[in-house]
């Protein structure tokens, strides 16, 4: 397949070599340029620092060992450099420690490669990406950790923060869309993505949110 100029490029890290290099054959036929592959820490970060990357997509688990204090590094020496976490392992505690280490999302890895090309998206277009079945449990758990009132608000974009001070201005969809210069479908996709990341089922629940721990929503 010929590789179209432009085209994001990555590096993937898996501790099994044959799944890394079939993963990278699949991100190639979703349009992606896979710049090297890993299965060690230290390939993984000499190979970031050799071809800096838009994305390292990479498992929490490599042959050598964990690598969440590789991603502490990247984010350091490389930090123009986005991270992208892949795991099998949905523990809160670990999320958190990818996220806090600089890692820009975190998807399980039995999403499947759809899956893994609308995070890349996500985290390519500079937003902050957990998957949905998780943002919750790990926010609850960042909470009870740093016992900090709008620790959930951290989760959310620049974009989202602003769709959230609309929401809590009354705005409905179409007043978003028109207001932010987005389609109305963007706009309830965005909507969508603050009550995930909030943990609550409905825009009233979050504007509660908001205003009971008294979020401070800048203007746009």
């Amino acid at each position: 397949m010929t590789i179209r100029p432009g085209a994001p490029e990555l590096i993937v890290a898996e501790a099994n070599r044959l799944f890394v290099d079939a993963l990278a054959l699949a991100l190639v036929d979703c349009g992606y340029r896979v710049r090297a592959t890993a299965t060690t820490r230290g390939e993984l970060l000499r190979g970031v620092l050799a071809h800096r990357p838009h994305v390292c997509v990479l498992d929490l688990h490599l042959l050598d060992g964990r690598a969440v204090d590789v991603i502490t590094l990247i984010h350091r020496y490389a930090p123009e450099v986005r991270v992208l976490a892949l795991s099998r392992d949905p523990d809160p505690m670990l999320v958190t420690a990818a996220m806090e280490a600089g890692s820009a999302g975190y998807l399980s890895k039995d999403k499947g490669i759809d899956a893994l090309d609308q995070a890349l998206g996500r985290v390519l277009a500079g937003e902050l990406f957990i998957e949905p079945a998780l943002a919750l449990e790990t926010i609850r758990h960042t909470r009870s950790r740093r016992d900090g009132p709008s620790e959930p608000f951290r989760w959310l974009t620049p974009r989202e923060l602003e769709v959230l001070r609309r929401l809590t201005e009354g705005d409905g969809t179409v007043e978003i869309a028109h207001a932010l210069g987005m389609t109305t479908n963007t706009a309830r996709t965005h909507v969508q993505s603050v009550l995930d990341k909030l943990g609550v089922h409905s825009r009233l629940e979050a504007v509660a949110l908001a205003n009971r721990l008294r979020v401070e929503l800048r203007a746009g």
